[in-house]
């Protein structure tokens, strides 16, 4: 008798588990197709070959470059690193692609020649990304209007903007709503002005920020040369 009530019991569990998403049987098909968009929008046919519409790779979690909460199947992490040749052509991304994957908590965007995003397609949509804490976008092609579209990723922990079209002055005000950033890179940039204020205090949570050999210039006209 007593076995028999153990026995249920645990059945009774694995039913909780499944019906509160506790327990996974692999990727949501949202995301397993929302992969599948984004390998055919970033031409990935040569980096991402077992990403394919297969009932035997039909686990998406066991796709390269794809990581998952392995308690519940959903996609932690993409590192689309180098997915486009970086001689290829500027070109321009569409953040919405990656709208589907809400626990996502890192990505990776280095080295693919991305100039932009398509039009009401831009960084911003990742706002609606409420775990995205690593955000890596180093030797791309952004340009100084980035900052505009980063305003509501306020999850944001660790951004990197390495080697990119970044230049001029630069406010670090503008990624003051980027309230829990421990950690900022934009050095390699033609960036010759940033400018942060005397007595700042944006960015309370930030500890880190590379600036790379550039200058910044202080409210009070004084200039500090940072050199990593």
């Amino acid at each position: 008798m007593c076995g028999s009530k153990r026995v249920w019991v645990s059945e009774l569990i694995f039913i909780l588990l499944v019906v509160k998403g506790w327990w996974s049987e692999g990727c949501l098909e949202q995301e397993r197709s929302a992969l599948l968009q984004i390998k055919h929008f970033f031409n990935g046919d040569q980096h991402l070959q077992n990403w394919v519409d297969d009932e035997n790779y039909s686990d998406c979690c066991q796709w390269e470059r794809v990581e998952c909460n392995e308690t519940i199947g959903r996609v932690i992490k993409l590192d689309l690193a180098q997915i486009r040749k970086w001689e290829s052509a500027e070109w321009y991304m569409n953040a919405s692609l990656f709208t589907p994957f809400q626990q996502l908590e890192s990505l990776d965007l280095t080295w693919n020649s991305i100039a932009g995003c398509v039009e009401n397609k831009g960084l911003d949509r990742l706002s609606r990304l409420n775990n995205l804490k690593f955000l890596h976008l180093d030797f791309n092609w952004f340009n100084n209007s980035i900052f505009s579209s980063l305003g509501g990723l306020s999850s944001l922990k660790h951004l990197s903007l390495f080697h990119n079209r970044l230049n001029g002055s630069v406010d670090i005000k503008e990624l003051d709503s980027l309230s829990n950033l421990e950690e900022l890179d934009m050095s390699d940039n033609a960036i010759n002005n940033p400018v942060i204020p005397k007595d700042y205090r944006g960015l309370r949570k930030l500890n880190t920020l590379h600036l790379g050999g550039t200058e910044i210039a202080m409210i009070d006209g004084s200039k500090v040369l940072i050199n990593s």
